[in-house]
Formats: C-alpha cells, structure tokens, sequence
C-alpha cells in the first residue's frame, strides 16, 4: 500500500520540451474545442499549468490514487453531460481528458513520445471537421511544433537551440515530401479523393428545404455559407441576371405554403430542351441532403443523379463529402405535352381560397381570357398596388395569410411573391407549379468561376401555356428587379443607403475598404479553390487521366506499384547519401579551415595522428617542410589561439595563412 501512494519526482522531464509538448497540444486541441465540453476543456488547461508547476526541483507528481479518481470523475462527468459515452462529441471529450491524465503522469522519454503521438492525432482529428486550405496549413504548423520539440527533446540542449531543431524538423519533413507526392499521385485509389469528413458535421446545417413558407428563404438571406462553385469550360458564362440554378420543384400548395407533394411518375424530356447549351462544372458542399443543381434547365444526366419530374436534379445519396459533377442546360422548353398525373397536380385547386381572391382573379378573367395575358395583369397588379420586397415582413397567419399579403400589407421576400403568384394562376385555372433554387452568385474573375451562398436562395414560378410549355414567371422582377440584375447583398446596401442619408455618406467612405476586403477574400478562395480541385479531389478518375497524360495508361496496377516502390527507395538512397556525405561540423568555421590545413600535409605525406595535439603536430609538420616551416608554426599559433586562448580574436588572419599554403607533395618534405 506504501507504492500505492508514492507520488514520482516530476523533474525528470527537461523544462523546455516540456513546454514545447504542452504548447503543440493546446494548438493541436485549438480547433475542436467547439466539439469538447467546456469543463474538460478547463480540465485539460488546468493540467497543462499545474504539469509544468510540478516540473519544479520539489515537485512531484499525483499518485495513482488521485489518477484513478479523476479518471472516475471525468468518465462520470462526460457521461452525465452527453447521457452517452457514444458519438463524436462525447469521444472527443473522453480523448481529451484522457490526454490530461497522460500529462500529469509524463516522467519519462516513452511518456513525452506518447504524448507527441497524441498531438499529431488531435492535429489531424481537427480535418474530419473542415478541409479549408487554412485549416490544413495550421496543421502543418502544429505537425513542424511537434517534430521540432522531438528533435529538441533527442538533442538535449538548451532553449536557445530552438531554432537549430526547427530547422532539423524542417528538413526532415523536406525529405519526406518526395515520397508523400509519390505515394499521393500513384497509390491506387478505388473510391473517392483525400477528402474525408465525419458526416455528422453537417447533419444540421441549414439550407434549402422541401416546404416553402413565408420567411423560410428569408431565413437564409444573410446566410453567408457556400453551397456550391461553378465553372464554366467552354467560356459560356450567362448574364448575372440569367443564373436561375434549379434545385427543386413543388407541385402541391395552399396559400403561402408550398410541399413537393405526391412523387410523380417520371417524364422524359432530356430531348425536348433547345437553345445554346451551356456546360456547368458543379462542386458542391456537403449539405446533409441530396439536392443537386444546374442553370435552368439541365439537359444532359449525371452520374450519381436522377432526372426528377419537374426537371431538376437529385443525388441518388445524400451529399455527406463534397460532390463533383458536369452537367449541360439548355433554356429554351420546347415541351408541348403536360403529362396527365402533372396537369391534374398543377390544376389542383387550393384548398382556402376567400371570396376577396377568386373576385380579384375573376376580374382578370373577364377582362383577360387569354391566358399570357391574364399572366401579364397579373404581374402588373404587384407592380401596380406597389408591394415592398422586404426581408421583414413580419408573420402571416396560416388562415388567411394569402388575403392579408395580396390586400392588407402587401409585404414580402421571394417566398412570400412566388407562393401567392403560383396560387393565383391556380385559381385562374392556369396550371403552376413553384421552383425553388438560388439566383445569381458571386462571380470570382481570378479563377472564372461562380460562388453561390444560402444567401443567393431564390423561389420563382413556372406557369404551361398551351403549345409554349412551361414558361419561367418570377414576381420579384416585377417588384425589385435591382435584386436580380445586381444580387441580393448589393440590393439590400443600396435600398437601405437610399432610405437613411447618413448610411449612404457612410457607405461611400466606406466602399474602397470593402472593395479591397472583397478582392482578397476572392483572392484567396480562388487559391483554397484550385487546392480542393487539385489535391482534395484527385479520386480514381482524375489518377486515371494523369496517369493517361504521362503514358502509362495500359500499364497494370502491381507495374505501376513495382515502380513506386523502386522510386521511394531511390528517394531513401538520394536521402541517405546526402546524409552520410563527409563534411566537417556545421558551425564551427575554425575547425573546418584546420581540417584543410591537416588535408594539404597529409597531401605532401604527413598524416596527424589520432593522439596527436596541435602544437605536437605542428612542430613536427614544420621540421618535416622546413620550406613552410614559418607557415606551418603561423597557423599553429592561430589555431591554438582561436581554440584555447582566453580571449580569442576574428579567425580572418587564420582564414587567410590557411588559404596562402600552397599544395604539397611527398617529394617536397623534408627530413
């Protein structure tokens, strides 16, 4: 019982390597403490400072009483904060506070190389979270810490050569690097690219949905999220204006509320699209969901995807990774037949539809029986009684909101413009249907392609007309046309501008400053754009087109495996010969200069010995050439000097008698 209690000495571990561990821990912990609990967090900083307290001459460290009842109390406690001891969350807790208790008991070089380890594994745990290109270069800075601190903790020498093991760490992640690029362009890849990421990161991210309600895309309008990119191979880049990205359609609607409905057969009608074909390279975040999405109206499949009625994309599983796909549109609808299922779905009467509305829609009707131009009054009506798109326009009642947004406050974002569009053509027994997806986008021009926010969402209508087909009708244009021509972000400053005079003065002195921000923040996706097309996404099929472009497209997986394994060990035998080359020590500029003066009278036939002193030798070496008699004692001197002397002075003049010796040959001694 006596050793159950004793506590170690805790000064067996050098105080600046243990700093170094503990400072490569807390950054490598830095990123995922929005997934740990805060009290373990407290834990584990609490640990941090009270190992480097016991580091004392006096300290010692806890015994394994203390350890074992802490180690109850956490597994308690992350237990009782979660209700499970299962799930990302609560495992990275256990982890951390694990790591802890490793840190109070480290006293020994195998217990600072487990801790090393564990700081290289919390520093990658940080990428199954987030595969921004920042993210991957902060964990490089914590990896080059780590090893750094490895090397310093193996040299065993004073703070201040910090700087020499940083640069050995440097090196020796240098000398890797050869055989990471080898094994990253040739290892077979059967799924996927180097992109990994726990999908429960992004279970809960808001987005798109299948039910449209007022403020459920107002929700998303200052959302700054990236849901995907798109570029443009062939240089066809549509008008601002024109980038209506189609994500989903819904059939079934009551008033303001729109569903997707009943699933509906599907139609084939990749044939009946006409216009210029625009092709799209689409890379989209993960999302949780399966939308996909295209330029209105893709016209060409998808591997992965299905073709829905309605004409939009969907995954065949849910985007949990980032997905790549190239897609073709084609604006023009050239259908000319509506499928029975869908003309008894798009005429389907809304359910609470009040007297006030079927005697406006009645109006038109009378005055308007041809249905474009029904369509036409009915968009003039918007523009006419001077409805406001707004972002707030408070809530309306699911009884009759319609009435109170068509007659009473008039008040609304897309959603609100969209849904009550689409039921007026419904009452006018006009077929509708509402299209949700996202508008427009931020054009980056230093890579040529299109980013596209929650905040670019966007619901508009399609109406058939008889042998036109479904035509695209959005309200909004009809109500705030500046936001489609310019974007919603650039709408909202500038209305808000116009109706506050002082923010307007404000935002001009302002404009040159968000106008430099704008261009480094695209500045730099472009470049985090490049290393996810580049790096992240290298799967099978872009291994396979490398691997065609450097000629080995017949050779066989074991060919091409033999030649990796043969160039990774040329690379180890470059590295070792390069390592094992003969040269002096590095630094030491006095010793490399004698080393060359002993060279030149080995040269002439006089060769030091092991045991032999620098005035031995040089007294010697002087008998042997007496020609250079008064060299050789020179130099000895200086070295000597250099070397011993209290007070030694700038090695130039010993330099310079080194270089000044002439070569010697054995024919040249003397006696």
């Amino acid at each position: 019982m006596k050793v159950f209690h004793q506590s170690p000495r805790a000064s067996a571990l050098a105080t600046a390597p243990l700093v170094g561990i503990i400072a490569a821990l807390i950054l490598a912990v830095a990123p995922l403490a929005a997934k740990i609990a805060g009290w373990v967090l407290g834990f584990f900083l609490i640990a941090c400072g009270g190992r480097l307290f016991m580091n004392r001459d006096a300290g010692k460290l806890p015994s394994l009483a203390v350890k074992v009842l802490l180690f109850a109390l956490g597994i308690g406690g992350v237990a009782a904060t979660y209700g499970s001891m299962l799930g990302i969350e609560p495992g990275l807790s256990i982890l951390l506070f694990l790591v802890s208790l490793k840190l109070l008991e480290a006293n020994s070089a195998r217990d600072f190389h487990v801790l090393a380890l564990i700081g290289f594994f919390l520093a990658l745990c940080a990428l199954f979270f987030s595969q921004d290109l920042l993210l991957w270069l902060y964990v490089a800075v914590v990896i080059l810490l780590l090893t750094a601190t490895l090397v310093r903790f193996h040299r065993g020498e004073g703070v201040a050569s910090y700087r020499r093991s940083t640069l050995l760490a440097v090196t020796l992640l240098l000398q890797a690097l050869p055989i990471v690029v080898l094994l990253f362009l040739f290892f077979p890849r059967t799924y996927g690219g180097f992109r990994f990421q726990f999908s429960q990161s992004i279970l809960n991210a808001a987005g798109m949905s299948e039910r449209l309600s007022p403020g459920s895309i107002a929700a998303l309008a200052l959302n700054d999220q990236i849901v995907f990119r798109a570029d443009f191979p062939d240089g066809k880049v549509p008008p601002m204006s024109a980038m209506y990205w189609r994500a989903g359609v819904l059939w079934r609607g009551d008033g303001l509320t729109w569903i997707h409905g009943l699933p509906l057969n599907e139609e084939g009608r990749l044939g009946q699209l006409g216009g210029m074909a625009v092709r799209q390279r689409i890379s989209v975040q993960p999302h949780g969901a399966r939308w996909l999405y295209a330029l209105d109206r893709p016209a060409s499949d998808v591997r992965g995807a299905t073709l829905e009625p309605g004409g939009f994309l969907q995954s065949r599983r849910t985007i949990t990774s980032q997905f790549r796909y190239e897609v073709i549109s084609r604006p023009e609808n050239r259908q000319t037949t509506l499928p029975a299922e869908q003309r008894v779905e798009t005429l389907r009467p809304p359910a609470r539809v009040s007297p006030q509305v079927r005697a406006l829609v009645a109006g038109w009707q009378r005055e308007h029986p041809d249905p474009q131009d029904l369509i036409e009054t009915a968009l003039h009506f918007f523009r006419k009684e001077r409805f406001i798109y707004t972002l707030h326009p408070g809530t309306y009642s699911d009884a009759n909101g319609l009435d109170e947004f068509l007659f009473e406050r008039r008040q609304g974002f897309c959603e609100h413009y969209a849904a009550a569009f689409a039921t007026l053509m419904r009452v006018a027994g006009i077929s509708s249907r509402v299209v949700i997806g996202y508008h427009g986008g931020e054009f980056n021009a230093l890579g040529k392609y299109v980013i596209v926010r929650q905040a670019d969402a966007h619901a508009w209508c399609e109406v058939w007309i008889k042998d036109s087909g479904w035509l695209r009708v959005d309200p909004t244009d009809m109500i705030a046309p500046d936001r489609l021509a310019s974007g919603l972000a650039s709408y909202l400053e500038t209305h808000g501008a116009e109706t506050d005079p002082a923010a307007s003065q404000r935002s001009t002195a302002a404009a040159g400053w968000r106008e430099l921000q704008r261009d480094l923040r695209l500045a730099w996706d472009s470049i985090n754009y490049q290393w996810d097309l580049r790096v992240l996404n290298f799967d099978e099929d872009n291994q396979r087109t490398f691997l065609l472009a450097l000629g080995f497209g017949s050779i066989r997986w074991p060919e091409i495996l033999t030649w990796v394994v043969v160039l990774i060990a040329t690379c180890l035998g470059v590295i070792g010969l390069w390592l094992r080359r003969p040269g002096p020590e590095s630094g030491d500029e006095v010793g490399r200069w004698y080393g060359r003066f002993c060279r030149i009278l080995e040269g002439g036939g006089l060769k030091r010995e092991t045991w032999e002193g620098p005035q031995h030798f040089g007294e010697r070496a002087a008998a042997h050439f007496a020609a250079q008699a008064v060299a050789i004692r020179e130099i000895t001197a200086l070295y000597i000097q250099l070397r011993y002397g209290p007070a030694a002075p700038a090695p130039r003049a010993f330099i310079r008698a080194v270089r000044s010796m002439p070569r010697l040959l054995p024919a040249t001694g003397g006696t």
